[in-house]
Parts: C-alpha cells; sequence; structure tokens
C-alpha cells in the first residue's frame, strides 16, 4: 500500500481486532495497527471498520458468512471483501453495486494490497482515478463512509460522467442499490 498516504485514517481499538484475528491474515490486523482504518489518498480507497459493512455484506450474498469480512471501499461505493475458505486458502471478492455483480479478485489479501490496489489498469479502471480526482474537485472531499455515486444510478441507466456524481453515505448508498 505503498502507493497509498493514509488520510484521517485512525488505529483499530484491540477489541475490533481481537474480533477478527481469527479470520484475517496477521498482515491485515498489521495494516489497522499501523496505518489505520479509513480514507487513503483522499478516499480512492477506504479501509474500513467491518463491522460498519457485515449487515450489507450479508444482505447481498443472501446469508450470514462468519468467514467473509468486509475490508474496504471504493470511492464509488464498490465492496471489498475477504474470505477464509479454508485453513489455507483465502481470496478477496468485489461486490459492484451499480450492476449488482460479484468477482475473484485475487486469492490472497497480501496480493490485494500490493498488487492488485497497485496496478495501474485497476487504478484507472476499477477506482476510476481520473473521476475520482474530477469529483473531488467538483463535490470536495469524502467523509468517513461517504463515496461518490451517480443520478440516475447506473443500474437504471446512468452514465459515468462528472455532472451525474453526487455523494452521500455509502450504506444508505449500498442499501438503495440493493433494493434495485
Amino acid at each position: 500500500m505503498e502507493k497509498y498516504r493514509p488520510l484521517n485514517t485512525e488505529i483499530a481499538n484491540e477489541e475490533l481486532v481481537n474480533r477478527y484475528a481469527h479470520v484475517l491474515p496477521s498482515s491485515m490486523i498489521d495494516l489497522w495497527r499501523t496505518k489505520g482504518l479509513g480514507k487513503y489518498n483522499d478516499g480512492l480507497i477506504e479501509v474500513v471498520n467491518p463491522d460498519d459493512f457485515q449487515d450489507d455484506l450479508e444482505r447481498i450474498l443472501g446469508r450470514k458468512a462468519p468467514n467473509y469480512v468486509p475490508i474496504a471501499i471504493t470511492g464509488f461505493g464498490e465492496l471489498f471483501y475477504f474470505r477464509k475458505l479454508t485453513a489455507v486458502d483465502e481470496d478477496v471478492c468485489v461486490f459492484d453495486p451499480h450492476y449488482n455483480q460479484i468477482e475473484t479478485c485475487v486469492w490472497s489479501l497480501t496480493d490485494f494490497f500490493n498488487g492488485y490496489l497497485c496496478d495501474d489498469n485497476i487504478i484507472k479502471e476499477v477506482l476510476r482515478a481520473e473521476l475520482f480526482k474530477a469529483s473531488l474537485k467538483k463535490t470536495g472531499p469524502l467523509d468517513k463512509n461517504e463515496i461518490f455515486f451517480f443520478v440516475p444510478a447506473l443500474a437504471l441507466g446512468g452514465t459515468e460522467s462528472i455532472e451525474f456524481v453526487q455523494k452521500g453515505n455509502c450504506q444508505v448508498h449500498l442499501r438503495v442499490l440493493f433494493q434495485l
């Protein structure tokens, strides 16, 4: 995550760490303890408190999934989550709320932070870096758990264009998109 500078992050408390230490790899716990939860690169990506998004993830999946943990959200609301599949197998998936799609990104959390999120094509295409910068300029910085979204929603025929960008609470927006 050297490509990402923290902004308004907070170190995770021990209660949160203890709640997820049995599921998450030590690298994630170390990130929480050293860099913290919060926005990176002005909110291009936000490392989230899983407690804030666990209900949303379970609603998306349609079931409880104790070994699935929300870990990050993009500036446009795509939710990344870690899956502990077996004692040695893991991956990171992304839920795209705009089109109600889930896909596997990478097969390890380390590769997610040190490879996937650092790939220039991912930054450009998945994180929408140019549109993100324009959105910051248009609406100002994002607060905690706040994202940019499109009005009308992409699923309803909206367009990924700066004139249709607004910002708001990501949990509210995820729930609205899920209901579509």
